[in-house]
């Protein structure tokens, strides 16, 4: 491991800290301090059974699980749950398992997935140590991070059906549930597609409007749930604090965008028609002009 990443990580961890003790103010069930260490605790068993199995990429399963995880801890260390409290839970529970699930069918019995399978050829000796801190527990620090908007709305709102706060609230909800639409039905499409057995590219339907629906509907997801974050007016979280989670959406949209999407696109480009395809259909936002 390279000395950048020993300086790098001790400041992650020092920042999501932090984030879940509200800059060091709220430890034990006055913060989100037991989220926090849940999911780090959840992300290393899923570290100790992939060593056994020796396929590190089935942190990928667990990714959805961990927001409902965390999401079910916050609520168990909530005094006074609202019912939007309940709702979010609800949703996260609904969308978190829909997508482990998804992918447990999808990768069960298969190989190491060829991006976790180079790393550890390039890892060498040290693949072990190097995967604890560069896959799993950084995945850890992420999921709970992505998750932290929703964990502190979960916990600390005060919201009721009356004024123009439930609009927003509404609307955000709104938002997310858009987002569950293009992950649950490009999934779908996507499904039927290889079902028939066809090599192709898949460009109908929802693929046709962006070629990554399901991830375009993820980040749709967190900008909604973010934005019910209204309902935390009149609560005892500040505005300044709930403005830096801002960090939640645009966190997991910097890793969609520059993480995610070129790695799986690179795998896509031995499609005939990928060229075709780039050029006609936007890369993750409907309406933008397409881009490789």
């Amino acid at each position: 491991m390279d000395k950048r990443r020993l300086i790098i990580y001790p400041i992650l961890l020092a920042i999501t800290l932090a984030i879940a003790t509200r800059g060091f103010a709220t430890f034990g069930t006055d913060g989100l301090l037991i989220p926090f260490l849940v999911t780090l605790g959840y992300f290393t068993i899923f570290f100790v059974v992939a060593q056994l199995l020796t396929n590190n990429s089935i942190v990928d399963i667990g990714w959805g699980f961990g927001f409902v995880l965390g999401s079910w801890t916050t609520l168990l260390i909530t005094d006074e749950p609202t019912l939007l409290s309940y709702a979010i839970v609800g949703f996260l529970t609904l969308w978190g398992l829909r997508l482990s699930l998804r992918l447990l069918r999808r990768n069960w019995k298969k190989p190491e997935d060829f991006r976790y399978a180079q790393w550890r050829k390039e890892w060498g000796e040290h693949a072990t140590l190097i995967a604890f801190f560069r896959v799993f527990m950084i995945q850890g620090i992420i999921n709970f991070t992505v998750g932290v908007a929703s964990y502190t709305v979960i916990k600390f709102n005060t919201f009721a059906f009356d004024g123009i706060i439930q609009w927003v609230v509404i609307a955000g909800f709104s938002i997310s549930l858009i987002g569950l639409f293009f992950e649950v039905v490009g999934d779908e499409q996507l499904r039927r597609h290889i079902k028939k057995g066809s090599k192709t590219l898949m460009t109908s339907g929802l693929w046709s409007i962006t070629r990554h629906p399901n991830y375009f509907g993820e980040i749709l997801i967190w900008i909604g749930i973010y934005i019910t974050g209204a309902a935390l007016i009149n609560s005892d979280i500040s505005i300044g604090y709930y403005g830096a989670l801002v960090i939640s959406p645009l966190l997991m949209t910097l890793v969609l965008v520059k993480i995610s999407t070129p790695l799986l696109e690179r795998h896509m480009e031995k499609y005939e028609s990928w060229d075709a395809y780039t050029q006609q259909t936007p890369m993750l936002f409907p309406g933008t002009k397409p881009k490789k």
